[in-house]
C-alpha cells in the first residue's frame, strides 16, 4: 500500500518537476540577456582607457574612433568575432594611425574555461600589442599555436586579424595580409568518413564492422581531432553560439548532423557506434574483466535518474554565465589530451577502474550526451508519457544490496559530487 501510494506521488510530482525545471531555464535564459547588456563607453574603456568619447565609422564589424576628453584622437577600435572550439571568440582591438595593434581585449567567449585558460597563460593577447597591421601575425616568433588549445588559439588570432582588416584597408588605407576564414583540415576530412561509415554501418545493422568503427573513433575523433559530442556543443545552439559554418565547417556535418539524424531517425546511433570514450570503456571491459559481477539494477537506476539533474544544472550555468564551455564536464577531455580540472581527473580515473567490471560505467549511468540523444530519438513517446503521467512499466527491483554493491553505490555518490565541482570549478565558483 504504503509502495503504491509512493509511486502515485512520484508520478504525480514529476510533470511539476519538469515544468519547474525548465521556468527557471527560461527565466535565467531572460536574465543573462538582460545583464549582460554592456554600455558601449565601458566596453571601450578595457581597450582605450582613456576614452572619454567615441564616433562610430564605416565598417562590417562594429568599428569605432576613440576620443579623449580633450577631444584629441586616440586610436581606432573595432569589435570582431570568430570561431574557437566551442563557439564565437569575440575581441576587441585598438589600433593607432600608424597601423600598429595598440592593444586588444578578450571581450566574449564560448570556450571551455580550461582551453581558455591554456592560452592565456600563454600571453594572450597581451602578446599581440604592439605588432604591425601589414604583417601576418603568425610570422611573428613570439605568436604560436597553444598546443592542446590549437582552435582557440586559431579563433582568437582570426578574430583580430578580422578586425585589423577592416581598420586596414577601410579606416587607414593599408595592405594588410588577406584573410584565410576557410578551415576544412584533413582530421575533418576522416571525421566525415568515419560519421558516413557509423551512418551506413548502423543503418544495415553491420555488427562485424562496429568494432573497427570503435577503434577508428578513438583514433581520429579522440586522439587526432579531440572532438566529441558534449553538452557544451547542445548549449551553443541552445545559447545561439555556435561556430561560423564558413570557419568550422566540420563541427556542424558532426553537431547538428548527429542530432538532426537521431531526431529523424529515432534512432541513438552516435553512442553504440562512434563514441570514442564509449569506446575506451568497453574497450577496457572486454580487455580486463575476470570477475562476473552484475551490479544491482536499482544501483544503476538511481545513477542514471541523476544525469537529468546535472544535465539541468549545465544548462543552467552555462545560460547564466553565457557561455556554453561551462557546461562540459564529461571526462572526454581529460583522457584524450591530458587537460582538466581535478575533479575530471578523479572522475576519469574511477570511470576507467570500474569500466573493468561494469560496461560502459560512464554511459550507463553518468553521461549527460547520452541521455539526450536516448530522450531525442523517442521523443514522442517519452514526452508522451511524461506530460500524461503514464507510468513507466518497471521490472521490481530487489532492494537487498550485497557488500560490492555498496561499494559501486558509493561510487557513483562520489562521482555525483565529483560532477558538481567539476560544474562549479567551470564556472568559476571556486
Amino acid at each position: 500500500m504504503k509502495m503504491g501510494y509512493n509511486n502515485f506521488l512520484e508520478r504525480k510530482s514529476k510533470p511539476l518537476i519538469i515544468i519547474v525545471a525548465c521556468c527557471l531555464l527560461l527565466l535565467t535564459s531572460i536574465y543573462q540577456q538582460i545583464n549582460n547588456k554592456q554600455d558601449i563607453l565601458s566596453l571601450l574603456q578595457q581597450g582605450e582607457p582613456a576614452t572619454a568619447h567615441f564616433k562610430e565609422v564605416k565598417g562590417i564589424y562594429k568599428t569605432y574612433e576613440l576620443i579623449d576628453e580633450n577631444g584629441n584622437f586616440l586610436s581606432y577600435a573595432v569589435i570582431s568575432s570568430a570561431s574557437g572550439y566551442g563557439g564565437p571568440i569575440t575581441m576587441l582591438t585598438s589600433v593607432s594611425r600608424e597601423g600598429t595593434i595598440l592593444s586588444v581585449v578578450l571581450i566574449e567567449n564560448s570556450e571551455t574555461p580550461l582551453y581558455l585558460k591554456k592560452v592565456i597563460s600563454a600571453g594572450y593577447p597581451e602578446n599581440l600589442h604592439g605588432k604591425e597591421i601589414t604583417q601576418p601575425l603568425k610570422n611573428h616568433k613570439d605568436i604560436d599555436v597553444v598546443s592542446g588549445a590549437t582552435q582557440t588559439t586559431q579563433g582568437i588570432l582570426l578574430a583580430v586579424e578580422k578586425g585589423i582588416y577592416q581598420v586596414g584597408q577601410t579606416q587607414l588605407g593599408l595592405s594588410v595580409p588577406t584573410l584565410k576564414t576557410y578551415h576544412f583540415q584533413w582530421q575533418d576530412g576522416l571525421t566525415v568518413l568515419l560519421l558516413f561509415l557509423a551512418i551506413v554501418a548502423a543503418n544495415r545493422n553491420l555488427r562485424k564492422v562496429r568494432p573497427w568503427l570503435l577503434v577508428a573513433s578513438v583514433v581520429v575523433l579522440g586522439f587526432m581531432a579531440n572532438t566529441s559530442l558534449t553538452i557544451g556543443n547542445f548549449m551553443s545552439i541552445m545559447l545561439l553560439k555556435m561556430p561560423s559554418v564558413i570557419e568550422r565547417p566540420a563541427w556542424y556535418l558532426l553537431v547538428v548532423g548527429i542530432l538532426a539524424i537521431t531526431l529523424l531517425w529515432r534512432k541513438n546511433f552516435y553512442c553504440y557506434w562512434l563514441c570514442p570514450f564509449g569506446a575506451v570503456q568497453e574497450g577496457t571491459y572486454k580487455a580486463l574483466n575476470l570477475v562476473s559481477y552484475q551490479p544491482n539494477p536499482i544501483i544503476i537506476v538511481k545513477a542514471r535518474k541523476s544525469r537529468w539533474l546535472f544535465l539541468w544544472l549545465a544548462a543552467m550555468l552555462a545560460l547564466l554565465f553565457n557561455n556554453p564551455g561551462i557546461a562540459s564536464y564529461e571526462p572526454f577531455i581529460v583522457f584524450f589530451s591530458g587537460d582538466g580540472n581535478t575533479a575530471q581527473w578523479i572522475i576519469m580515473g574511477l570511470i576507467l577502474l570500474f569500466s573493468i567490471l561494469i560496461l560502459r560505467f560512464w554511459c550507463r549511468c553518468f553521461c549527460p550526451v547520452g541521455a539526450f540523444l536516448d530522450f531525442l530519438a523517442q521523443y514522442k513517446r517519452k514526452s508522451k508519457k511524461l506530460l500524461l503521467n503514464k507510468p513507466v512499466s518497471e521490472e521490481p527491483l530487489k532492494s537487498t544490496l550485497g557488500s560490492f554493491d555498496k561499494l559501486v553505490a558509493c561510487t557513483i555518490l562520489a562521482i555525483c559530487i565529483l560532477i558538481l565541482g567539476a560544474l562549479l570549478k567551470n564556472s568559476g565558483v571556486f
